[in-house]
């Protein structure tokens, strides 16, 4: 994690602390429900790693997701407060994973939790694809539903937008849309309805989920799978996916680096197509891998960075993190170091490529975060 400023680091290490005082417990602790009684106590014993400091492993033997290679490099023998945040947190999906044996019975310990509401999400579907009729509004509908995901403590507790203007794009400039998904539940139904709008004015539309259930949330192929089977065909929404993707106007896909712990330097650029192409990355996590996970000060020019993506896209968030740069448009009275970071915050952002005549500076993939002062302060303070 690179940081810019003191003020920065201090948004850091308190996002930080916050995170591991209070969500990462309720994770592990809620990921217990419907495992059987060993698996709970392996997960219960990643709570003890977590709360005694330890050093992490990653035993990929019995992993066969690619794009982990380079894992156990960086985190064996480290101390959770020595890795950077972002290590750290897939470090702790891959045990939680190991824990339920994920790579052989492909059980995922967050499904109940996905798919609780479902059917309401579904019958929520209805109504939305009745009054969305554009690209434009599509893309709306989709940045509104990313405001919450499962892995957060609560709702945003304010409400403010950042270049939402962006989203006036004409759809006869779109050959083809890539969506990369963030939140199953409301906001993949949210994401479907742009997929069918788009498809139906002759948008070729790809969306593309993960392999690896991570971050509690987040949408898989697995996911996909269930919800096409609860949907009510008949249904005005269910009758015009269906239509859609028999058809060809949208399809599904996996790639194994969605769920990698990987910058978006690296992107797989060849899944996107060709032409005139409009990828849009959904969710904090993914905008955070977008730009290296950096905390600097929010108007950090985006080509400064040591990291961006292999190919531009489209982000469509809500603010959940310290992680922001490239902003040119701020709220009016809003705060540019102690901003609510709970998805108060709905941000829409082109995040370019790397400019040729840009002297780019160390990969920040390798930096060391402050994660062991937030430690030491989160223990000073309780």
């Amino acid at each position: 994690m690179r940081s810019g400023s003191d003020a920065s680091t201090e948004r850091y290490r308190r996002f930080v602390a916050d995170t591991m005082a209070k969500r990462i417990p309720l994770i592990i602790k809620n990921t217990e429900e419907g495992c059987d009684a060993e698996a709970a106590g392996r997960l219960q014993a990643i709570g003890r790693a977590v709360a005694a400091d330890a050093p992490m492993v990653v035993d990929l033997s019995y992993w066969p997701f690619e794009g982990w290679e380079e894992m156990p490099a960086k985190v064996n023998g480290k101390r959770i407060s020595d890795a950077p945040f972002f290590d750290f947190e897939f470090w702790l999906y891959f045990r939680i994973l190991e824990a339920v044996r994920f790579g052989e019975t492909r059980f995922d310990p967050f499904r109940a939790i996905k798919h609780r509401e479902l059917d309401r999400h579904l019958s929520w579907a209805d109504e939305a694809i009745g009054r969305t009729t554009t690209l434009t509004q599509g893309l709306n509908l989709s940045l509104d539903a990313n405001a919450h995901d499962l892995s957060q403590l609560g709702g945003p507790s304010a409400s403010h937008d950042v270049g939402r203007e962006e989203l006036q794009i004409e759809p006869l400039s779109v050959s083809r849309l890539n969506l990369v998904t963030d939140n199953f539940g409301g906001e993949f139904v949210a994401d479907l309805v742009l997929a069918i709008v788009a498809a139906e004015a002759g948008t070729e539309v790809v969306i593309h989920v993960k392999q690896v259930p991570m971050f509690v949330s987040d949408t898989t192929a697995d996911d996909v799978t269930i919800l096409f089977d609860r949907i009510d065909k008949t249904s005005p929404f269910g009758a015009r996916l269906q239509a859609a993707t028999e058809r060809g106007g949208i399809r599904f896909a996996t790639h194994a680096f969605w769920s990698a712990p990987k910058f978006f330097d690296r992107m797989p650029v060849a899944e996107l197509g060709r032409g005139d192409v409009l990828t849009v990355v959904k969710g904090d996590l993914n905008f955070r891998r977008l730009i290296g996970d950096v905390s600097v000060p929010v108007d950090t020019p985006f080509q400064s960075l040591a990291t961006l993506p292999a190919a531009p896209v489209l982000s469509l968030r809500s603010i959940k993190s310290y992680c922001l740069a490239g902003m040119t448009d701020w709220p009016a009275k809003l705060s540019k170091t102690k901003f609510p970071m709970d998805g108060s915050i709905v941000a829409v952002q082109r995040v370019p490529v790397r400019d040729a005549a840009t002297v780019s500076a160390e990969s920040s993939s390798d930096a060391v975060s402050p994660l062991r002062r937030a430690l030491r302060w989160l223990r000073s303070e309780v």
